[in-house]
């Protein structure tokens, strides 16, 4: 989607502004949006209020009250789960936020309203993760057989760095710092997320010479991977045939991109990496979420050891 919006004419603007003026200048100005992984989500919600409103709807008339009757309209005609209610409600209320707080074109009096957090049903997916020898056959599969050495690549930079597939798709040249004279100083800086501040994860010696021949003499907003493809599901349609056609793994749910980010986490468990250090890696914000993957390694260890086949006599 193209974003044309004359930001300087706004700046001084403080009443009557549409949602849709809001949510422009927030696609093109709010990084997470403009960037981000959010930005295709955010689109497709917006849109969707846009739908069930019109293009000059003013800021003033949202409301909680309207919000939740939208939802429940969606969740009676068209099967909306709470999940999709809430992110409505949140790309909703993004661009009034930015607006209001960051670009200061709303006036600061005006109370944007709390919408309701619709409850939603927790279920927990388990994704399994890929040896080392798995994605080195998947990577030379696509390589070789589906002759996609990008393909090849991004696998390896998922395996390797733990990035989640929409945070790769993102990562643009500005967020690769490569020092070799100080090896301290190389390291990927990883977009925020889920409220999250932004991480930095060193660079495996074996990502090294892919990533220096990606970033050579390109420009900082140029994207390392995600202009390979036309989107992710582009990308992975092609990857589902590295884990389905070539490994034969079967098509459960459990096989998929994000588990070669749980093989990141299950081999550095298995090769000593403090639990700490991990957890900083992956950007989660407590060790208790890493410790899974101490967990599903101390299963491994519990197979290994009934390999031996004794019984008493």
């Amino acid at each position: 989607m193209s974003v044309t919006l004359d930001t300087s004419s706004m700046k001084t603007k403080k009443k009557n502004l549409t949602f849709k003026e809001c949510r422009d200048l927030t696609l093109k100005l709010h990084e997470p949006w403009r960037d981000g992984g959010g930005r295709k989500s955010a689109i497709c919600y917006s849109n969707k209020f846009l739908e069930m409103t019109h293009q000059n709807f003013p800021i003033e008339r949202i409301t909680r009250r309207l919000l939740m009757e939208i939802c429940s309209e969606l969740q009676d005609t068209d099967g909306w789960t709470h999940a999709a209610c809430n992110r409505l409600g949140s790309a909703v209320s993004m661009p009034l936020k930015f607006c209001q707080t960051d670009y200061e074109i709303i006036d600061p009096s005006w109370q944007i309203p709390t919408f309701k957090r619709w409850k939603e049903k927790k279920t927990k997916k388990d994704y399994y993760a890929y040896n080392k020898e798995e994605v080195a056959s998947m990577c030379k599969f696509a390589r070789e057989g589906l002759l996609l050495p990008d393909l090849a690549d991004i696998i390896l930079f998922a395996a390797l760095t733990g990035i989640r597939a929409e945070r790769i798709m993102q990562l643009t040249v500005s967020r690769i710092f490569i020092d070799d004279d100080n090896p301290d100083n190389t390291f990927i800086r990883v977009l925020k997320a889920k409220g999250l501040k932004d991480r930095t994860v060193p660079i495996h010696p074996t990502l090294m010479p892919i990533i220096k021949e990606r970033i050579a003499g390109q420009s900082p907003r140029k994207r390392l991977f995600g202009d390979d493809w036309l989107n992710y599901d582009s990308m992975y349609r092609q990857y589902k045939k590295c884990v389905h056609t070539h490994l034969g793994k079967p098509e459960d749910g459990h096989w998929t991109f994000h588990g070669l980010r749980h093989s990141f986490g299950t081999w550095h468990i298995q090769d000593g990496t403090n639990i700490r250090d991990l957890a900083d890696f992956m950007g989660h914000s407590s060790t208790k979420v890493t410790e899974n993957y101490l967990h599903a390694t101390v299963k491994g260890r519990n197979k290994i050891m009934n390999n031996v086949n004794f019984q008493m006599a």
